[in-house]
């Protein structure tokens, strides 16, 4: 241990998990790695210590002669003890590392400067700093139990945690994460510094988005403060800049000058304006002045703006004084970030942390905006209770009306939904799709003839909606006027030809009212507008099934296709609906094509073997039968369509070849 003892004359080594036990360091980030790292060693100093610099490097000295022989000693000292006072004349730092040995001192701290990241600093006296403590980077953190002093502390996401007084200000960075513990708890302190009034001015551009250049220059002996701050002064000009820009801000957002007020709020966060106050009233003059605008950079300034203050999780405190910043992100989160669940989730936790501390009136707003925003989700039930909150608060709100009603219908309570559709009809006769609403709900209530009458309404203005014609026809149906259903189905598929669905919807509607023989021209004509669409030729083919004109051929076509759904069964089964319709040149010329996929399909063969018969091409009829029985010998459906042509069984059936799909 040459180059540790040169380092630290006297210093022992000693089990990490010993040195917890002996000076109580259970409540420490030392004591979490002991336990699953035992074998972790500390550097320990008995009594005060005094030093000219104290670099904190884990790598110092491994350039040192005979280091190789000691690195893979000391590559598990995880840090330095001293059991006394330690005074710094210079600074503490590990400026050439990432992350610098732990420190624990069991009395007083006194040092120059202290920059530290990565490590854990644990003082149970007092730390005392000439000039700056500065710690930064999430990992490690500090423990102060007796308090600190000097002329300025920063914390640049470093954790800290301070027992005793405060005594020396925080420096404002954004990302200070500082507790000082009172009163049997923790408060939370905030940067109340800005940075242009104690920092040299050479070091403020590099310190806006880091604390590099800060931390390089105390490791350094420099100092980063400015020589009016150390001397005592300020910067009287700034301060008065700052009361003046205070007082014209305060002016102009009383006066609704919010535009003039966005201006004058930049220039006073430029100047070092408190950030968390600077930035709620920035983001609330951006948002009166644009967001009924829908201005998309200023909003996106002001939710930045709110996210840096506001945090994810918004402090309780904050939500108690000031929900209305929470509202404001939410609603501007909504208007930018619609469609994005992420957004959704935390708009959602602003409006409910908001909500219990918002004025009554306000909160009628709030619960109105999250019943939206569930319905346009379409999230139904979870909105129905909010709806309901705002319209009692509310009873004029046609809109909200119409949204209580579509929401209603949408979870089939149209007994419920019909009154607020009523409603919304008298407040707000420009929805007028709440007439075709109200009308499937007086159809499913069976009132036909009122729902009629609405329906019928809704279509005089809009005459191409496919849906409202087929609650009509179903309506028609109801009433018993079947001719009248079809010829409306029939007239609106002759109107709105581009309307491709609008063919299998009627088809599949007759179908399920028990009329398939008015249902299979609907369905033949949906198949000839998509001939591949799967649930079109699906449907035509149960619909022959229920109609009773199904075959053995049809019949092993469905089974095809329900039972290899993913295969190219689509063309075999349209061909034995075409077959079972009469269509005979047209289900040969699909059998043909599913055959030169699927040779050994039997009853294909048998169903084409069939159509040539009726063509009267006997011959070719015969080939087909030969090899179909060749194929499935035993299959009834061939055999009957062999005994029609009159051809006898060959003697000896080819050997079976595993088919790639369902054949028989």
């Amino acid at each position: 241990m040459a180059y540790r003892a040169e380092r630290f004359p006297g210093a022992r080594r000693m089990l990490a998990q010993d040195v917890v036990g002996r000076y109580d360091l259970k409540r420490t980030l030392m004591a979490r790695q002991v336990s699953e790292h035992p074998g972790l060693m500390m550097l320990q100093l008995f009594g005060d210590v005094e030093l000219d610099d104290l670099d904190l490097d884990p790598r110092y000295g491994m350039d040192a002669p005979l280091a190789a022989l000691n690195r893979s000693a000391e590559s598990d000292v995880h840090g330095l003890v001293i059991a006394g006072n330690l005074l710094v004349n210079g600074a503490i730092h590990h400026v050439k590392a990432p992350a610098g040995l732990s420190l624990y001192v069991l009395g007083d701290l006194k040092a120059r400067n202290v920059a530290i990241s990565g490590l854990e600093l644990v003082v149970r006296g007092t730390l005392t700093v000439t000039e700056v403590f500065s710690g930064s980077g999430p990992a490690g953190g500090a423990r102060l139990d007796g308090g600190a002093n000097g002329k300025l502390l920063i914390s640049d996401g470093f954790p800290m945690l301070i027992g005793g007084t405060l005594g020396l200000p925080v420096l404002d960075t954004g990302r200070t994460r500082i507790g000082l513990v009172e009163n049997g708890g923790v408060r939370e302190v905030v940067g109340d510094v800005p940075a242009p009034l104690v920092l040299n001015e050479q070091l403020l551009p590099a310190a806006e988005s880091s604390l590099d250049q800060v931390n390089a220059v105390l490791a350094a002996g420099g100092s980063v403060l400015s020589s009016d701050y150390l001397a005592g002064r300020t910067d009287l000009e700034v301060i008065r800049q700052l009361r003046w820009l205070e007082r014209e801000i305060e002016k102009s957002l009383a006066g609704g000058h919010y535009l003039l007020a966005i201006d004058l709020l930049r220039a006073a966060r430029m100047r070092g304006a408190p950030r968390r106050e600077n930035g709620l009233l920035l983001a609330d003059a951006i948002f009166k002045a644009h967001y009924e605008t829908g201005e998309v950079d200023a909003l996106a300034e002001a939710l930045a703006v709110l996210n840096e203050t506001l945090g994810r999780h918004a402090d309780p405190e904050l939500a108690r004084t000031r929900p209305t910043a929470l509202v404001q992100r939410a609603m501007i989160l909504h208007t930018l970030h619609e469609d994005e669940d992420w957004a959704f989730d935390q708009a959602w936790r602003d409006c409910s942390d908001a909500i219990g501390t918002l004025p009554p009136a306000e909160r009628i707003g709030i619960a109105k905006l999250m019943g939206e925003w569930l319905f346009n989700r379409h999230r139904y039930e979870e909105c129905v209770p909010y709806l309901q909150e705002a319209l009692a608060n509310d009873p004029g709100d046609g809109v909200m009306y119409g949204r209580m009603a579509r929401a209603l219908w949408m979870l089939d309570r149209e007994e419920e939904a019909l009154p607020y559709a009523s409603r919304s009809l008298q407040l707000n006769p420009v929805d007028d799709r709440m007439w075709f609403v109200r009308g499937t709900c007086r159809r499913a209530l069976g009132q036909l003839g009122e729902a009629a009458l609405d329906l019928q309404t809704y279509l005089e203005l809009h005459p191409d909606d496919v849906a409202a014609v087929e609650a009509a026809v179903e309506v028609a149906l109801g009433q018993g006027r079947q001719e009248v259903a079809i010829e409306r189905a029939g007239r609106f598929i002759d109107d709105f030809p581009e309307i491709t669905d609008s063919s299998a919807r009627f088809g599949r509607l007759f179908r399920q009212q028990g009329l398939v023989e008015r249902a299979l021209p609907f369905l033949r004509r949906a198949v000839e507008i998509d001939p591949e669409d799967r649930s079109g030729v699906r449907d035509l083919a149960v619909t022959l099934v229920d109609a009773g004109r199904d075959h053995a051929g049809l019949t092993t076509a469905l089974r095809s296709l329900e039972i290899d759904p993913d295969g190219d069964h689509v063309a075999y089964l349209r061909a034995e609906c075409l077959l079972a319709l009469g269509e005979d040149d047209a289900a040969a010329a699909d059998l043909e094509t599913y055959l030169a996929h699927f040779p050994d399909a039997a009853r294909a063969q048998a169903s084409l073997a069939m159509i040539r018969l009726r063509q009267g091409r006997t011959e070719e009829a015969e080939q087909l039968l030969g090899l179909a029985w060749s194929i499935a010998p035993d299959d009834h459906f061939v055999e009957e369509v062999a005994a029609t042509a009159g051809v006898e069984p060959p003697g000896e059936p080819r050997q079976y070849r595993s088919p790639s799909h369902v054949s028989y």
